[in-house]
């Protein structure tokens, strides 16, 4: 099974509740509470994505934040990456040697299988997922 981590799942949430608002400045307070997600978890996470060139920030009394790319420049795989989650599904495929590696037969199918994760991930951009 393959698990992501809250702040996937976050960084998602608050991306795409950027992206069907309009793309409009929102105050990340607000992303907050209707997300509910820690305003204090958030700020990390947008942080992240701002370094990312995802999310554009304004600071001043609040936090405004908006997305920094058009909805068809940024995939989910773009917003996994922006803020480091795990996308390997084992270690073997990310190149490390396990203990089995000389005898394994599941190699190439795991192999498959990640090119597959993430191709799946790089095809779905905000705009579709928005469309939906």
């Amino acid at each position: 099974m393959i698990k992501l981590s809250n702040s996937w799942s976050y960084a998602l949430k608050a991306v795409l509740y950027i992206a069907n608002n309009n793309s409009k400045i929102i105050k990340i307070k607000n992303i907050s509470l209707t997300q509910d997600i820690s305003e204090s978890f958030l700020r990390r996470i947008i942080s992240e994505l701002e370094k990312a060139w995802i999310l554009a920030t304004i600071r001043w009394r609040d936090w405004w934040v908006k997305l920094a790319k058009d909805l068809k420049e940024i995939s989910v795989y773009d917003v996994l990456l922006a803020v480091w989650e795990e996308l390997w599904i084992r270690d073997c495929t990310k190149g490390i040697k396990c203990t089995n590696s000389e005898t394994c037969l599941t190699i190439d199918l795991l192999w498959w299988l990640q090119k597959w994760f993430n191709s799946l991930l790089k095809i779905h951009t905000l705009d579709k997922i928005i469309k939906k």
